[in-house]
């Protein structure tokens, strides 16, 4: 050490002894080094104190993790090594020099690889951890080149940057990496302590905590939610308790006192931490500071959690009164009889108690049951109520122990060693004799339960590591777990909690609210039901309000219900309310998960896809799906097909409260894009040759699916139909009129294809009521013929002929020559199934001439079919056959498969009536092919008809009243209105 250092380090430690209140004396007892030991130092005649003293010293006076080891590297002689610290703020040093480390990126890339050293570390998780879930595009190009950077700055003598398939590892020495040394220290400490060296133990322990400068990499928050910070900082937590029970073995309790007050500061409310420190003060002599301590800590838990200290404080509390702080506890008293009451209104189930009484043991294995399910479906009524029943019946007469273990609770999630430790009390293990590691406690408890008909209830369970240890060995003991969560337990029989069948809601009902008033008004009862969503503790508290307002019946408790803003707040009794149960649940969730499950409430439609929630969310289909099984594996969302998610209606509701008006807004827009431009895609697939409506490619979404087939397009509308037809409905309430006008006319040949005119006639209405409000009157013209063409579909003539007359005068005060021809062309469709044949052929023809004049081959092949049919309509048979036959060359030419379809329809009507019977049956049937393998359901029925027809003039009566009862079959589906007119046919 130079001159320098030495003559700073005397002053600072006088006045670290200074702060502290110790006189020389005391602080070289405290240190456990010698007065003039400790004399020398200060007055700088010691050229270097061993770290061991420095050390001590720094535990006597209360130092910071920093100030530690900031005194041990400033007194440290010097070094050429290379080492990153993450034990405090990222650090990377050559030799005494901090080397600049670059930007944040590459910050956060080498926090995370040296949380977990020598172990690959996969590409996703460092793009995750770094960029979170919106990553650049090119964010592999970015990543590699901050590990090149990084390597650079390592160089070849310190830690190593390694590629690993998929990923990059750190590999490191413990003399290179701050948490690889405080973990060969901890295990150093253990070993020590194995072997009965105490001293060398605590020393090992001292050394350890030493490293820590403050919280680990305490300057990258975007870290310190990360597992590995958390597991980092449990590490710590259980070496300052042991290092606590080892001072206390050697009579040196206030050695401990440094570590473990900063530990009690920063874990208030854990009762472990808390009784250690109250025992080591008082054992050092501090006994009013412990007591002081106690006072605090039952405030806090009173204010905080609303709860008294448990027994391992309250017992820390009776040792420091009466002077026994470092003797074991008393005994606790045995307790066999856990199980909470059982419920008295408890009604169904009857299947699941079935399935349930039906399971026993598996040769030598534990009997274990996972009961699963959403917030308020039942699963802790049901254990409870079936646990009863056994003992009721006999068995598992010795031991039921229950705990709550809080995974869904105001209170932090329970520690299965404090668990642990509270069964041995329960089972009369006294506190003295309780192991003090989690294993061991394990291995106890098991062993006092085996042989013994024991019954377990593991209530509202976190994961699965909190239930394992609690698990019992032995065939002779059954355990009941419940969660909100899906756990994956070896062994376990999982039984999945759904809704309350109709049967149970009304039974739960009768027995609550009284079964005279559900069978005077049997239709009220259903509607709570549907209202309540078959939710059991929804029922119970809509029930109990009946049961407080007699003169209500169920039907005024529907109508409140079905009236409300919010079911939620109508769904209450008392100090017990819906919402707050869904509370705990929302407040689990990790902040992601949480702003995912909120924005399914707005979500259109009663599904989702992974899809569609990534365009909700402004995410990616991958980073959705994984989010949406994590809320299935929560048990909010279900899923009801291998891709569709559902939220139950309640739950729906709940998490729409949640979502903020901007967030709601952003979120409904990028939603209804999507939908909007991934229709058109499957529209694209399906009728290439019929776009009503061009999209703006420039706002075209990223992920919109893509179609190989017709099948795979029309089954994706057919999967999606329900939410699209929402979606029309949600973007004109919320003013999104672009998406509220233009999605109709995208789904417009879809909804002809399945004859679906409700749906089409009401997206249209909402259609046209977005255009006028925005004024767009080219966009109110397309909506008014979208309308006229499903009105004439289903004969309303004279609507459709309104709409497409408004429709064609909108066309031409706009100038538009292609739009003016498609209407013309509608409306001599319109005209000729009116009968009014010479001006549906004087409309045809003008609609002929601009689709010739405008080069548009497509729509002059439709308007020679419309045409040839009102030929034929007119009687003009010849006429008719002549335009479908100049029209079917050019159909086949230029692969319009639909538009060929159409004039095989008219062309094969046409042969008919000139009674050329053998083509005509050809025709049709070519015709037939072609709508079965697009889907059009009502064209379909009219082809079969016409078959029908032929058959019939051709002496075949039986083939005729075949395809009769085809054609009956679909009108029937449809609910077409010329249904009787056909059925009247039939023989």
């Amino acid at each position: 050490m130079d001159r320098a250092a030495r003559s700073s380090l005397g002053p600072r430690v006088r006045l670290w002894r200074t702060r502290a209140g110790f006189t020389q004396t005391e602080a070289a007892t405290a240190a456990g080094i010698s007065v003039a030991g400790l004399r020398d130092l200060e007055q700088g005649r010691i050229a270097r104190p061993r770290p061991a003293t420095l050390r001590r010293l720094a535990d006597a006076f209360g130092l910071s993790p920093a100030e530690t080891v900031e005194l041990l590297r400033d007194n440290a002689p010097a070094s050429s090594g290379i080492g990153v610290g993450i034990l405090g703020p990222l650090v990377l040093r050559v030799g005494e020099e901090a080397v600049d480390l670059g930007s944040a990126p590459q910050r956060t890339l080498l926090g995370v690889l040296a949380l977990s050293p020598g172990t690959p570390v996969s590409r996703d998780a460092l793009v995750e951890a770094v960029w979170g879930h919106r990553p650049p595009p090119n964010v592999v190009e970015i990543l590699q080149t901050h590990i090149s950077r990084l390597r650079r700055r390592l160089t070849q003598d310190g830690p190593q940057l390694a590629a690993t398939p998929g990923g990059y590892q750190l590999n490191a020495g413990p003399d290179q990496l701050d948490l690889l040394a405080f973990r060969a220290l901890a295990a150093e400490a253990r070993a020590a302590r194995e072997r009965g060296d105490v001293p060398g133990a605590a020393e090992a322990c001292q050394r350890a905590l030493a490293l820590w400068r403050d919280a680990p990499l305490a300057d990258l928050p975007a870290l310190h939610s990360h597992p590995g910070v958390a597991e980092v900082v449990l590490a710590r937590q259980a070496l300052v308790l042991e290092f606590a029970e080892l001072a206390a073995e050697l009579g040196e309790d206030e050695r401990a006192l440094p570590p473990l007050r900063g530990l009690a500061t920063a874990e208030p409310l854990d009762e472990a931490v808390q009784a250690r420190f109250m025992l080591t003060l008082a054992a050092s002599g501090r006994q009013a500071a412990a007591l002081t301590t106690f006072d605090e800590v039952r405030r806090r838990f009173a204010e905080e959690l609303g709860v008294d200290p448990g027994p391992k404080l309250a017992e820390a509390h009776q040792r420091v009164l009466h002077n026994r702080a470092s003797t074991p506890s008393s005994a606790s008293a045995s307790a066999h009889r856990q199980l909470p009451p059982d419920i008295g209104d408890f009604t169904g189930r009857a299947a699941e108690l079935r399935w349930l009484a039906e399971l026993g043991p598996t040769g030598n294995a534990l009997p274990l049951v996972a009961i699963e399910g959403m917030a308020g479906v039942g699963k802790t009524r049901l254990a409870v109520h079936f646990a009863h029943r056994l003992v009721a019946a006999g068995r598992y007469a010795d031991v039921q122990l229950y705990v709550d273990l809080r995974a869904h609770s105001d209170q932090p999630p329970a520690d299965p060693a404090v668990v642990l430790a509270s069964f041995l009390n329960l089972l009369g293990v006294p506190g003295a004799q309780v192991p003090r590691d989690l294993d061991s406690r394990a291995a106890l408890y098991r062993d006092r339960l085996h042989g013994k008909r024991v019954l377990v209830i593991l209530d509202n369970a976190a994961d699965e590591r909190q239930v394992q240890p609690l698990l019992p060995a032995s065939p002779d003991n059954l355990v009941l777990v419940t969660s909100r969560r899906h756990l994956a337990l070896d062994g376990a029989a999982t039984l999945a909690l759904d809704l309350f069948a109709s049967q149970d809601v009304m039974a739960l009902l009768a027995t609550i609210a009284g079964a005279g008033r559900v069978e005077a008004d049997r239709a009220g009862a259903e509607r709570v039901a549907e209202l309540c969503g078959r939710l059991p503790i929804a029922v119970a508290l809509a029930a109990r309000r009946l049961q407080n307002r007699p003169l209500w019946t169920l039907s005024d408790l529907a109508e409140r219900l079905r009236a409300s803003s919010g079911r939620l707040g109508e769904l209450s009794s008392g100090s017990r309310g819906l919402r707050a149960v869904f509370d705990l649940s929302y407040r689990a969730l990790a902040p992601e998960p949480q702003r995912f499950f909120r924005l399914l409430g707005v979500h259109p439609g009663e599904d989702a896809t992974a899809e569609s929630a990534a365009a909700l969310t402004g995410t990616d289909p991958a980073t959705a799906r994984q989010r949406l099984e994590e809320l299935v594996d929560e048990h909010l969302l279900t899923m009801v097909t291998a891709r569709r998610y559902r939220l139950h209606d309640l739950l729906r509701e709940y998490a729409a409260e949640h979502v903020g008006e901007q967030e709601r807004r952003e979120a409904v827009e990028r939603v209804l894009t999507w939908y909007l431009y991934a229709a058109d895609a499957a529209r694209e697939q399906l009728f290439p040759l019929f776009v009503d409506i061009e999209l703006d490619p420039a706002s075209r979404p990223g992920h919109v699916p893509v179609h190989d087939s017709d099948e795979d397009a029309f089954q994706w509308l057919a999967d999606e139909h329900a939410t699209l037809v929402a979606a029309v409905g949600v973007a004109l309430t919320e003013g999104m009129h672009r998406v509220a006008w233009q999605l109709p006319l995208v789904l417009k040949h879809y909804f002809e294809r399945l004859s679906n005119y409700k749906d089409w006639i009401t997206t249209g209405r909402d259609a046209l009521k977005a255009a006028q409000r925005i004024g767009d009157r080219q966009a109110e013209a397309m909506v008014r013929s979208l309308l006229g063409v499903a009105h004439g579909q289903l004969g309303e003539i004279d609507a459709c002929v309104e709409y497409f007359t408004d429709s064609l005068s909108l066309r031409r005060e706009v100038g538009d020559v292609h739009g003016e021809a498609r209407t013309l062309g509608n409306l001599g469709v319109a005209h000729t199934h009116r009968g009014d044949y010479e001006d549906a052929t004087s409309y045809l023809k003008q609609a002929l001439e601009l689709s010739r004049r405008t080069g548009n081959q497509h729509l002059e092949i439709r308007m020679l079919s419309n045409l040839g049919r009102a030929q034929m309509m007119s009687g003009a048979v010849g006429d008719a056959i002549l335009s479908l036959e100049t029209a079917l060359r050019p159909a086949r030419a230029a692969g319009d498969v639909i538009g060929l379809i159409a004039v095989l329809h008219n062309l094969g009507e046409s042969l008919l009536r000139a009674g050329r019977h053998g083509e005509a049956l050809a025709v049709l049937a070519e015709c037939l092919e072609g709508y079965r393998d697009k889907h059009f359901r009502l064209y379909e029925a009219e082809v079969l008809e016409l078959l029908a027809e032929v058959h019939g003039a051709s002496g075949e009566a039986e083939r005729a009243q075949e395809h009769w009862r085809e054609a009956v079959a679909i009108l029937e589906e449809l609910g077409h209105p010329r249904l009787d007119e056909v059925r009247a046919h039939l023989r």
